[in-house]
């Protein structure tokens, strides 16, 4: 199966052998002419379901391949995959991150509590960076994790924040360097050595052109205002 799917305005084509990464994408199907084209092999479905403890269908496993290999060819394009939850809010995107099971989804629930409709969630799992001349853009893609927080939709970053659990709420700007073991490990590193290298120089600007925040947090209301007053500020 042969279709063109738009994510962060590159016009990827995808070559499948099973339909549930067309029906997964649908959202993002496009006629455009492909800027680069992806697919992957039965050998690396049976690699993929392997590695995981459950059992994928193996259409699902195929989808995870694709945007592996679409993840290996962004940083052509000056973008990457990073691991967190996009929110937008009048105008503005901050990127909240942390290890799996730390707390990030729960944050961007409590920002909507607190903010309502006027909070846009772009991407609640793997967006899209674009990390060019001086500006980072946010990009959703239908890869937002299993609650399936996406709206095809994009926003300019204005900070970056790592969640850690505490037990009174507070937030700081940091170094960027005294955390670049911990951003590093959220951003998807190609296999391909030259990439890696360009991955590597595109995270060094991420970081040089968004301001970076750690969040020590419980799960209260008053953890989002916490957040949401200190990146607002600046």
């Amino acid at each position: 199966m042969q279709f063109c799917v738009n994510f962060s305005d590159l016009n990827i084509e995808i070559n499948s052998i099973y339909p549930y990464t067309y029906d997964f994408c649908k959202e993002y199907i496009t006629y455009n002419k492909p800027d680069f084209s992806v697919r992957t092999s039965e050998e690396k479905i049976d690699a993929e379901i392997a590695s995981v403890e459950f059992m994928p269908p193996r259409g699902y496993a195929e989808s995870i391949c694709i945007y592996r290999e679409i993840a290996e060819k962004l940083p052509t394009f000056n973008r990457c995959v990073f691991h967190g939850a996009v929110l937008e809010y009048e105008g503005k995107g901050f990127l909240f991150t942390a290890p799996s099971g730390t707390g990030k989804t729960t944050h961007i629930r409590l920002w909507k509590q607190y903010l309502g409709d006027k909070v846009n969630i772009v991407n609640g799992d793997k967006p899209v960076l674009h990390i060019e001349n001086k500006r980072v853009v946010a990009y959703s893609t239908p890869y937002a994790g299993k609650e399936g927080y996406q709206n095809h939709s994009s926003a300019e970053l204005c900070g970056i924040c790592i969640i850690k659990r505490g037990r009174e709420n507070r937030i700081e700007k940091v170094n960027a360097g005294m955390y670049l073991t911990e951003i590093i490990k959220q951003i998807y590193m190609p296999f391909n050595p030259e990439q890696s290298i360009k991955t590597l120089e595109l995270l060094d600007n991420l970081l040089k052109w968004v301001p970076l925040y750690v969040l020590h947090c419980d799960i209260s209301e008053e953890a989002a205002r916490t957040s949401f007053e200190g990146m607002m500020k600046g």
